[in-house]
């Protein structure tokens, strides 16, 4: 083949190709930047200069389709919402007819559906928050202290504190609470067990179940006792129930986030929530039906806590050492978190929808794109593109914050939490409740008391002068000789090599003995 018929053969495929591509309609493209969607390389707007998943996704469409499109910059930079009867952002250029399709990180919504139409979703979708990442720090020492929280551990301490004091108010003041005590169990003499001292030796061997020594005689002392034990029951199941989690969760399972549920982002007026400005989620909020939710979205609206952009956001989110909270969608969420490895997506999956593209209503266009997108799915083509964008530079382990979410559907930033005041309510309950009952039955007992023995004084059994001694063994064995009591002494070691209890009062043990003898003496006379 002659040069001239070469020259002629590519003159005439050139005009072909010309002929072919001016027969395709151009379709102007309204897109609002943001990664890994649209992502600028360079000067321009042409194809070649933008990069991202739904640029590749667009070009495999417009290709089925068989349309070419102009990428065009949104001029306000924003998704669109609706603002004063009119419509901004990309859903605004749509419906002016500036531009035929809205291509980005577009979020279904019923609003918007009032005005454009949305082809089949390219990916589903949901509103999460981004948050920083908590500290992975190890517990050491700290873990036999971590199944309660603080409020709690002082609570215990406070309990202890009153119980001791109870027992002793009863122990002092309530005639049925005063018997004979052994001599080795009351040093002071005063016939009653529960001294301050026994009182908090009582609580503190009860709450670590090691039985006790003398138990309550009286009626308010024993309800005082009853309740007190089954406060310390479900302390102590609780306290083994949770040490025994936190031993089995690890601490690399266990960061650590300023807040649990969204009442505490609400709440807390240290935490700032933030989110895009005219975008899906800020509508949502707005028009929401959970008060919860109402509430966030005055807090964020007073403190005017939106964002023109995701990177904005992300770069607030990062610095702020937990301070701000990002609301976005799943998936941008998802893509930040991979690529920033001191930020993860957490919380409930709130408003769920999708993603689609954008066209005027009734266009001849949603029919091809869907068709287009049809053959896409059924290709695997969107989930490999997907899988590109979004595990591109590298991916950062931890940044699924959503899987310590428990079974109660509220945020949590641990599978485990401390226990606190709030879940142990019953069992404080409980002890106040046997405070009360207690008191009321000791004035009961006293009343009782003092009209059964008609109006006879009630005293308190005085504390010995000469307090027995407690028998102990001798170190060596006596010398056989007179006894001291025989020398006019004291009395002497008894014959088992035990000290024996001086006696409080001589008169009163010669009344006892003498009657001791003479009821022995009437027996014998009667045998």
């Amino acid at each position: 083949m002659s040069a001239a018929n070469v020259l002629t053969a590519l003159i005439l495929l050139t005009m072909t190709t010309v002929a072919t591509t001016s027969d395709k309609p151009e379709l102007i493209v309204s897109f609002k930047e943001e990664a890994p969607y649209f992502n600028r390389i360079a000067v321009g707007a042409t194809e070649e200069q933008y990069t991202g998943f739904v640029v590749d996704l667009l070009r495999e469409v417009a290709r089925l389709a068989d349309f070419n499109y102009k990428f065009r910059p949104v001029a306000d930079g924003k998704y669109g919402a609706q603002q004063a009867h009119r419509w901004n952002g990309v859903i605004g250029e749509v419906v002016d007819g500036t531009a035929h399709i809205g291509a980005g990180a577009l979020t279904v919504t019923s609003e918007r559906e009032e005005v454009v139409d949305f082809t089949k979703p390219f990916m589903s979708n949901s509103v999460n928050l981004l948050v920083q990442k908590p500290s992975w720090t190890d517990l050491g020492l700290g873990y036999l202290v971590r199944p309660f929280s603080a409020d709690y551990w002082i609570m215990l301490l406070v309990a202890l504190l009153l119980i001791g004091i109870v027992f002793f108010i009863i122990g002092k003041f309530s005639p049925y609470e005063w018997g004979n005590v052994a001599a080795d169990r009351d040093p002071r003499g005063a016939k009653n067990s529960f001294t301050l001292r026994n009182s908090y030796l009582f609580a503190l061997s009860t709450i670590t179940w090691q039985g006790f020594r003398e138990a309550p005689h009286s009626l308010s002392g024993r309800i005082m006792a009853a309740f007190w034990w089954m406060f310390v029951l479900f302390s102590l199941i609780a306290y083994t129930a949770n040490l025994t989690a936190f031993f089995l969760a690890r601490p690399e399972q266990m960061p650590q986030l300023p807040f649990k549920t969204y009442e505490d982002l609400v709440a807390n007026s240290d935490l700032h929530v933030m989110a895009l400005n005219f975008g899906s989620t800020q509508k949502l909020l707005y028009g929401s039906h959970s008060e919860t939710l109402k509430r966030l979205w005055s807090k964020m609206n007073a403190e005017n806590s939106f964002v023109s952009s995701y990177t904005e956001g992300v770069e607030r989110v990062k610095k702020s050492k937990g301070k701000f909270v990002m609301m976005m969608e799943s998936a941008s969420a998802e893509y930040y978190a991979r690529q920033n490895c001191d930020i993860m997506v957490y919380g409930d999956d709130l408003f769920p929808s999708s993603m689609g593209f954008v066209v005027q209503k009734n266009s001849v266009w949603r029919r091809k794109i869907n068709e287009a997108m049809d053959k896409l799915n059924e290709q695997g083509f969107v989930q490999q593109l997907k899988d590109k964008y979004w595990r591109q530079g590298g991916e950062c382990s931890g940044y699924d914050g959503r899987k310590y979410m428990d079974k109660a559907k509220y945020l949590s930033s641990m599978p485990i939490y401390p226990i606190t005041l709030k879940d142990m309510a019953v069992a404080i309950l409980l002890l106040f409740l046997g405070f009360i009952a207690s008191m009321v039955f000791l004035v009961i007992e006293i009343i009782h008391y003092a009209v059964t023995k008609k109006g006879k004084k009630i005293e308190r059994p005085k504390i010995l002068k000469n307090p027995p001694k407690i028998f102990r063994p001798k170190t060596k064995a006596a010398k056989a000789g007179p006894t001291d009591v025989e020398l006019g002494g004291e009395a002497g070691p008894s014959s088992d090599g035990l000290e024996s209890v001086p006696l409080e009062d001589a008169e009163d043990l010669g009344a006892t003995s003498g009657d001791e003898l003479q009821g022995e003496d009437e027996g014998d006379k009667k045998a």
